[in-house]
């Protein structure tokens, strides 16, 4: 007597089970249901990645930050920078050379160059200034800063040019990423000017007289702003470059005029009115989105305060309150500035 049926070819132990397919119908709902769950975790994931680019790029600017502490206690508080690491190369042709070429990791690539000699040693960087350049731009890059130079500006002759021509057409450089306001590191115009590095503007902010960049004098350093994401220089034409003379006539690669001044060319909404009028390279006014690349987090910047502290702004905040971009005891003066810092100080208010 047979107790079960066997089709011909089932193996021995192996039953077989039978029911209907799935329908169309069914496999729609389906796929409508995942389609759906997708829909509402992807914002989530770009969310997530998002704020770990931003959170690693608070990192970037927290090792800025200590470093230059660092540096500034062992330099009677001093501030590195154009009036302190950069000032011994200006002056002569002489002086300039000896910045040019082969020399050492904490050598400045630029009269503005903070970086360098404060971070040079512990990076390992270059000896060369093409290459120390490439270093601080791709090492200390913001992850949200992924642009690369389309090319190089020279306003005068480079003798050491054949060194970032071939560092540009073989591995290119990175975007920009950080840029600390120059308030905080040019003298007051009650020093001569042939001396130092001194601010020469008179709005939108005028800092004070005998203003010394020194940590001790630049203020509450909680409320001041030490660095912050930063990209200048896109062109009209879309080009984006920096500028490798080793004597930048304005900021350079490392500094800016700051958020509040409404012609700046790496967060100005009015980039093409400037104070100046050779702040503008010739033939190559600066291109009027260059904000989204300093603005690329989402739409804010991440600031780092002189005391540690940090904060991400969107142009409006960064627009408004000039107290974060200069020393404390800076005069308003309301010239060349936005509407938002406008509307918030009044002309001649003092910015503690």
């Amino acid at each position: 007597m047979k107790l079960c049926d066997r089709s011909e070819g089932d193996a021995p132990g192996v039953s077989r089970s039978w029911g209907r397919g799935i329908t169309l119908i069914e496999t729609a709902v389906v796929a409508g249901m995942v389609s759906a769950l997708v829909g509402i975790t992807a914002p989530v994931v770009v969310g997530v990645r998002a704020g770990a680019r931003q959170a690693a790029c608070l990192s970037q600017q927290r090792t800025l930050h200590i470093a230059m502490v660092q540096y500034s206690l062992s330099d009677q508080r001093r501030l590195p920078g154009v009036n302190r690491t950069g000032l011994r190369y200006m002056g002569s042709v002489a002086n300039v050379q000896a910045m040019l070429g082969d020399k050492s990791a904490t050598t400045p690539v630029s009269s503005f160059d903070w970086i360098s000699p404060i971070l040079g040693e512990e990076m390992g960087f270059s000896k060369n200034r093409a290459a120390r350049t490439a270093q601080i731009f791709d090492l200390l890059a913001c992850p949200e800063a992924t642009h690369t130079c389309d090319k190089l500006y020279a306003r005068t002759f480079v003798s050491d040019l054949d060194d970032f021509d071939a560092i540009q057409e073989n591995e290119g450089y990175g975007q920009i990423s950080y840029l600390s306001p120059a308030a905080f590191h040019l003298r007051g115009r009650g020093f001569s000017a042939s001396q130092f590095m001194t601010y020469r503007w008179r709005g939108p902010a005028v800092i004070p007289d005998r203003y010394v960049p020194r940590l001790d004098d630049v203020g509450n350093p909680s409320g001041k702003v030490f660095v912050a994401d930063g990209t200048r220089y896109l062109t009209r034409s879309g080009i984006l470059d920096f500028d490798v003379n080793p004597i930048p006539k304005y900021f350079g690669s490392f500094t800016s005029s700051g958020p509040i001044y409404a012609a700046s060319t790496a967060y100005g909404d009015k980039p093409n009115r400037p104070q100046f009028s050779d702040e503008l390279r010739p033939g190559q006014p600066v291109h009027e989105d260059n904000w989204k690349m300093s603005y690329r987090h989402r739409g804010q910047i991440n600031a780092m305060m002189f005391d540690g502290s940090a904060q991400g702004m969107d142009r409006v905040t960064a627009n408004t309150d000039a107290t974060l971009w200069y020393p404390g005891g800076s005069v308003f003066t309301g010239d060349s500035a936005t509407e938002e810092s406008r509307d918030h100080h009044e002309e001649g208010e003092i910015l503690y």
